[in-house]
Formats: structure tokens, C-alpha cells, sequence
């Protein structure tokens, strides 16, 4: 983890963004701010952590048999 010195002006955005988005953290907003400013896909941020389950030892079985 990183520390970065912000405005106060620039921290009271911030903060009124994470309110008004219900984020978890001031890194949430941040990262939707660059990836909407830079068209990145969401995939490479892993805004999917959340959202999947991990794979369970029976799934990865699953796809190395599929393979041969």
C-alpha cells in the first residue's frame, strides 16, 4: 500500500465521490476515475474480486480434462 499528499480542495472531492458512490474506499473511486478517463477495461483492474467465486480444487480437475 502507498501514501499520496492531496489538496485539501482535491480530498473533499474525493470524499464527496466516495458518499455519493457508496464506495468501500477512496482506491475504488480512483480506480473508476482512471478507468473511465482512460477507456481501460475493467477486467484488468479485477473489478470482478468480489463478484466470482474462486475456483474450488474439482473446478480446475474440471478444466485440465477438458483439455485432453
Amino acid at each position: 500500500m502507498k501514501t499520496i499528499a492531496l489538496s485539501e480542495k482535491t480530498f473533499n472531492i474525493l470524499q464527496r465521490l466516495k458518499t455519493a458512490k457508496k464506495a468501500g474506499s477512496f482506491e475504488e473511486i480512483v480506480v473508476e476515475l482512471i478507468v473511465e478517463k482512460e477507456n481501460i477495461p475493467k477486467s484488468l483492474f479485477g473489478t470482478l474480486k468480489k463478484k466470482t467465486k474462486p475456483f474450488t480444487s474439482e473446478n480446475r480437475k474440471e478444466l485440465w480434462n477438458d483439455r485432453i
